[in-house]
């Protein structure tokens, strides 16, 4: 087992606590410099990749050099990881625990620019399909318009779906009001995003149903749905906790720097 294998079966331990661990080693392992340090039983995973490598942490931080991820089972084994970071560099740190926010500000000047909530099902839940949805496994271009509305692009979108992905939407006539997407995000979990309905279609519980439904359709499968929202999005924080689901991870971004 090579050491990505190695840190990624440590991360599987808590995969909705370390899904964008795991996304981002997945999806950069090439580019990305990964360290993986043990002391007994005890372990530390420290990851950095350059934020060029990805185009939405190189738009929105461009003075940055390094995104920087990081879990630890003591924290014993944060000075370790401590070591590994580039003397003189700008750091992102997206932080998933409030213990290594801690931990770093004891060593950095660091000021927190984005936060986020991961929503999650407990076990026993069930969530109903509604009626009014359709489900699609296949690209349907119609809905394009209204998943590019929250930034995705079309690329992104075929090769979602080329993963497994499925659309649900609610449609009057021939045209979409209300959409959401289901797609891998890494091994076990499955992302319910790109939510939008148009505004003239709001305020009729369309949302609630398309994301419900996805959800169902998802434990269905035999997934883990997350469903990830800004801290600040009052809106999409109360569509979750209407449906039910309940927050698990907390993840926050954090600089070194003046942006």
């Amino acid at each position: 087992m090579n050491q990505n294998d190695q840190i990624m079966t440590r991360l599987r331990k808590e995969p909705l606590k370390n899904v964008s661990l795991l996304k981002m080693i997945t999806s950069f392992h090439e580019v990305m410099e990964s360290h993986l340090v043990e002391h007994g039983d005890q372990w530390g995973v420290l990851m950095l990749l350059p934020v060029t490598a990805y185009a939405y942490d190189h738009r929105v931080y461009p003075q940055a050099d390094y995104i920087v991820f990081m879990d630890y089972s003591n924290p014993e084994l944060f000075p370790a990881l401590l070591q590994l970071l580039p003397l003189e560099a700008k750091f992102v740190f997206k932080l998933q625990d409030v213990k290594y926010t801690k931990a770093l500000s004891a060593h950095f000047s660091i000021e927190k620019v984005r936060g986020f909530f991961s929503y999650s099902t407990t076990e026993g839940q069930i969530f109903l399909k509604d009626e009014e949805v359709e489900i699609n496994h296949l690209v349907d271009d119609r809905l394009i318009p209204l998943w590019a509305a929250n930034h995705y692009t079309k690329d992104e979108i075929e090769d979602y779906f080329q993963s497994g992905a499925f659309s649900v939407s609610i449609f009057q006539g021939d045209n979409p009001v209300s959409t959401c997407l289901a797609f891998r995000n890494e091994e076990t979990i499955w992302e319910i995003g790109a939510v939008h309905t148009l505004e003239s279609s709001q305020r009729n519980g369309y949302a609630k149903k398309v994301v419900r439904t996805a959800i169902q359709e998802t434990l269905a499968l035999g997934y883990i749905p997350r469903y990830h929202v800004l801290e600040t999005n009052q809106a999409s924080i109360k569509l979750a906790e209407s449906i039910g689901l309940v927050p698990c991870v907390h993840l926050e971004h954090w600089i070194n720097y003046i942006q």
